[in-house]
């Protein structure tokens, strides 16, 4: 795929981008709760360190399983996240930073055989290693969003 450079280099970028954003937050803005029943700022970053490892190993699945067969990863149904809020912090960032270079030195690995696996996932119609880089991407990418949108949105315009 013609992207995987640009993707593997923005999953790398990713830890930089949450570490800077969340120093610029408030400490008491990370832990507001502006949406009756949706994660703080603070419970999405711990929620994107608990996924890494998850993600993690699927990649491993990826390199070593001559079959990939996956489970849907599931927030609150498959996984249980409800003390995300008791994190501490800085703990779920570094934990975010160091399974993430792990994660991208792990693809920086993968040969052709890797990257050509076709993999059997309920959620989607195709899965493969690459559609995973992708989605990984975009997944931090959601998720940051959402915390920008807590940390600036005038009351009047959440989206309750």
């Amino acid at each position: 795929m013609k992207d995987r450079k640009e993707l593997i280099q923005g999953l790398q970028n990713s830890p930089v981008i949450l570490r800077i954003f969340c120093e610029n937050v408030d400490a008491q803005r990370r832990i507001e709760i502006r949406i009756t029943g949706k994660w703080t700022l603070h419970e999405h970053v711990c929620h994107l360190a608990e996924a890494e490892k998850m993600i993690y190993d699927r990649f491993q699945t990826f390199k070593n399983d001559p079959n990939p067969n996956f489970t849907p990863y599931l927030p609150g149904e498959t996984v249980t996240e409800e003390d995300l809020i008791h994190r501490d912090l800085e703990v779920a960032l570094s934990d975010f930073e160091m399974l993430r270079a792990q994660t991208v030195q792990l693809v920086g690995s993968f040969g052709a055989d890797v990257w050509s696996k076709k993999a059997v996932h309920p959620e989607y119609e195709r899965y493969d290693a690459h559609i995973l880089l992708r989605h990984v991407l975009m997944h931090d990418f959601f998720h940051m969003y959402r915390m920008e949108e807590l940390w600036l949105t005038k009351e009047e315009y959440l989206i309750k």
